[in-house]
């Protein structure tokens, strides 16, 4: 694992981010507080400076001059001249006693550097406190060294810990970048597997920590949905191959026999006519497959239009009527109390859809039948029924009518390809709708009838 790999991983450039974010926070934080720290201290030191002015001040008070020299006098020999300064100067400038400063060109309290007042005494920043009477003048001051020093300390502090943050967090970006990076690898090595014809190679997850596991959790789902559809088209394309070559042959036999017909100078045109039957047959049944797959791949939906579904299923009642009564069915349309029959849909499907499933009734149903199409209005579907008394289909079979080329046994001897229910089982899922299978009347052996219901979600519905 080459270093540019992680630092151009994603958890490497966030960590950075995080790290960058973390200096300029640091900064800006560390700053306010060290102002903050060292301005208190500061304030603190200024008030034991007034403090202690207040102090002599009285003493100027009630002794007057000669107390106060008296005073400063004292405590100069008491204190410490690095940490505290005191003196007292005459009306003309002269310094009485205290520290051998030079009186101050300021009234008032200010930090100034006692090194640029007077010669001799320790540099340093003072916060110096000038007061001024009849007959003197008195200067008393406080050392910030240790202001200063507390300053210094805390920088110092802030930078170290901001280094050693900065560091920890792009340190943990490494690491998570080198995490990530293996996983990615390993789904880079289980698609590429995939993409060599292993298709039941998967991603591992040890545990869900990541986002990675979750995406690699929904790619195994893929792989999985991906190989029963491969598993699908494999068995489509069987599928395919084994019904239409049965066609295929029945034409190379009718043509063959229509070469024979000719070279004994015969009429060969029903041989044709049969041929073309045949291969019309044959179109038939690639247009229902390209229509099939066509609806499976996801036409777009945003052209769905607003149609009534009722008048769709009145059309298609009326064209199928006479095929009907040539069986001595009879088929009728029940509108039920749906309220609302409009349909955002796309008309041609459901079109398809209620032909396939009223020819179905029709073909397999037996004659003398009856079958009706109604409508069904529920809270959240509106449901559409066809049901007819026929033979039905068995309970055990009826999950597998929907997959192309299949036929119930029974369903064998008549006309018909196999495609129709996956057709309008593609129809179905287009339109998000529901598709069940059950018998009319389940009291009767003989003919216990089927019924196909079609439940369109009301959202679909205009209201």
């Amino acid at each position: 694992m080459r270093l540019t790999d992680l630092l151009s991983g994603s958890p490497f450039r966030t960590s950075a981010k995080v790290a960058i974010g973390v200096l300029v926070l640091m900064c800006l934080g560390g700053s306010l507080f060290i102002w903050s720290a060292t301005q208190a201290l500061r304030d603190t030191t200024e008030q034991q400076t007034l403090e202690e002015a207040v102090l002599l001040s009285d003493i100027y008070s009630s002794e007057g001059r000669e107390g106060l020299v008296k005073a400063i006098g004292t405590l100069s020999d008491l204190v410490n001249n690095q940490e505290r300064v005191s003196a007292v100067f005459d009306e003309k400038g002269v310094n009485l006693a205290g520290a051998d400063l030079a009186m101050p060109d300021f009234i008032g309290v200010r930090d100034t550097t006692l090194q640029s007042v007077a010669a001799g005494v320790s540099a340093g920043r003072f916060v110096l406190s000038v007061q001024k009477y009849t007959d003197a003048t008195l200067a008393v001051g406080r050392s910030l060294k240790s202001v200063d020093e507390m300053r210094v300390h805390m920088i110092a502090g802030l930078i170290i810990m901001t280094v050693l943050l900065t560091f920890g967090t792009l340190v943990l970006g490494l690491l998570a970048s080198g995490e990530s990076f293996s996983k990615l690898r390993s789904i880079e090595g289980v698609l590429a597997r995939v993409a060599s014809g292993e298709s039941d190679a998967r991603v591992s997850i040890v545990e869900r920590k990541d986002q990675i596991d979750e995406i690699s959790i929904q790619i195994n789902a893929n792989l999985d949905a991906l190989s029963r559809l491969m598993d699908s088209m494999r068995a489509t394309t069987t599928a395919i191959a084994h019904d239409l070559k049965t066609p295929l042959a029945r034409v190379s036999l009718v043509l063959n026999d229509a070469l024979d017909e000719i070279d004994a100078g015969g009429n060969p045109q029903p041989q044709v006519e049969q041929a073309l039957n045949e291969t019309g047959a044959l179109n038939e049944i690639i247009d229902t497959i390209l229509r099939i797959t066509r609806i499976r791949a996801g036409s777009p939906r945003n052209d769905m239009q607003l149609n009534d579904i009722g008048s769709l299923i009145e059309n298609t009642v009326e064209f199928f009527t006479p095929l009907a009564q040539e069986s001595g069915q009879t088929i009728a349309f029940l509108p039920g109390e749906a309220g609302n029959s409009q349909l955002q849909c796309d008309k041609n499907m459901v079109q398809q859809m209620l032909a396939n499933l009223v020819g179905n009734a029709i073909v397999h149903g037996g004659p003398g039948i009856s079958i009706r199409v109604r409508l069904e209005d529920r809270p959240e579907w509106l449901d559409l029924v066809v049901e007819d008394a026929g033979e039905g289909i068995p309970s055990g079979q009826q999950h597998d009518v929907f997959d192309l080329f299949k036929r119930i046994d029974s369903a064998r001897s008549k006309p018909g390809s196999g495609l129709g229910l996956a057709l309008v089982k593609a129809v179905a899922d287009h339109h998000e709708a529901a598709i069940a299978l059950s018998q009319t009347n389940s009291g009767s052996a003989d003919h216990p009838g089927l019924k196909v219901t079609v439940s369109f979600p009301k959202s679909e519905l205009q209201q």
